[in-house]
């Protein structure tokens, strides 16, 4: 197996990985009054959180980071798909179609949570 195989994909499966990591931190809610960064504050303004929109940033970060994972793992599917066409040994067809077929699971995964999360909002 040459090296240039073996690289790509190393390389997409760390891109898998790095794609799943960015969307379990887009899972973390990171609005400032749900968390405990704000508690001073929120002690010295009496009332409910505002709930006029004033949230927007915090609760479109999970959608962003899954959109870079989309972006992600859709770029180890590409980097698996370019090896499988540069080389053509019987195991570096193997490791590499394997590596695809998981780079690939792993965007459409990421494609319904992005859509499925576009719909939940709306």
């Amino acid at each position: 197996m040459r090296f240039e195989a073996v690289f790509l994909a190393c390389y997409a499966l760390v891109l898998v990985g790095a794609a799943g990591g960015l969307h379990r931190l887009g899972k973390m809610d990171t609005s400032p009054w749900r968390s405990r960064a704000l508690a001073g504050h929120r002690r010295q303004v009496p009332g409910p959180p505002p709930t006029d929109g004033t949230d927007w940033p915090h609760s479109e970060a999970g959608r962003i980071n899954t959109l870079v994972a989309l972006v992600t793992a859709l770029s180890a599917v590409t980097l698996a798909i370019v090896g499988l066409a540069r080389n053509h040994r019987p195991i570096e067809i193997a490791v590499l179609g394997a590596v695809a077929f998981a780079a690939a699971a792993a965007t459409l995964g990421l494609a319904r949570a992005f859509t499925r999360g576009s719909r939940a909002r709306s």
